[in-house]
């Protein structure tokens, strides 16, 4: 004679008692949900604060940092944009109008600055005793640095610039509005050794208002999924308790 196994216990409805093994997974999916509802949130928050205190004149401030170089550059990476019909890695419908302030040093002379294309930027650079900034690290630039001489010919004569700008004081550049690679450049405008700048960036950034909205309403919604979630088979779990108490 075969023995039946129960199911397990039940309550009065017919519902399992206690925590089982949906109503766990349900608590835990919950929980996942309200972490990631507030890394969202947060994010949501972050852009909706630069939206609304950071923007002057209609552009949002991504940063400002001092470059050096001992040598008679100071360049960018690579940067790779592309328009609305283009792809990965960053598009320029997302950014806006990007504009660049280089600033000399107290006491520098006249700087230039130009936006070229990468590969005349890396035929004017051939030879040249440069700096690349890779990245910035605990607030400082990381370079790379480049052996060689003085450029052949002066920043403003080279003829590869798609935006610049020279002058004493603050200059402030648009970058174009056009897709491809692309390489910024700071220089002193005699195209001497010793450069040394202040660089700010700014974006009109157009999408953010959309970006903020969809973070907060996801964040939103993932907390409000998360606690049902959570919540719905804790009180069951608990109600379940109370009655076997009572008994």
């Amino acid at each position: 004679m075969t023995a039946l196994r129960s199911p397990g216990p039940t309550t009065g409805r017919g519902r399992r008692a206690g925590w089982t093994t949906a109503r766990i997974i349900s608590a835990i999916t919950g929980l996942l949900l309200v972490l990631c509802s507030l890394v969202l949130l947060g994010a949501g928050g972050a852009a909706l604060w630069a939206g609304t205190t950071q923007r002057h004149g209609g552009d949002i401030g991504l940063g400002t940092w001092s470059y050096r170089s001992n040598g008679y550059a100071v360049v960018s990476s690579t940067a790779d944009l592309y328009g609305a019909t283009g792809g990965l890695p960053v598009a320029r419908s997302l950014l806006g109008t990007v504009r660049i302030s280089v600033t000399p040093a107290p006491g520098a002379g006249p700087v230039f600055a130009g936006v070229a294309p990468a590969r005349p930027a890396s035929h004017y650079l051939a030879g040249v005793r440069y700096d690349t900034v890779r990245s910035i690290t605990h607030h400082h630039p990381v370079y790379t640095g480049h052996t060689g001489g003085a450029p052949a010919t002066a920043p403003a004569t080279a003829g590869i610039w798609a935006a610049r700008v020279a002058g004493p004081g603050t200059q402030n550049l648009t970058w174009p509005d056009r897709s491809g690679s692309w390489t910024v450049m700071a220089m002193n405008a005699d195209g001497s050794r010793a450069v040394a700048v202040r660089i700010g960036v700014a974006a009109s950034l157009p999408s953010l208002p959309w970006i903020t909205a969809a973070l907060l309403a996801a964040g939103v919604l993932a907390l409000a999924a998360g606690l049902a979630l959570f919540v719905v088979p804790a009180r069951r779990a608990a109600s379940h308790r109370t009655e076997v108490l009572a008994r």
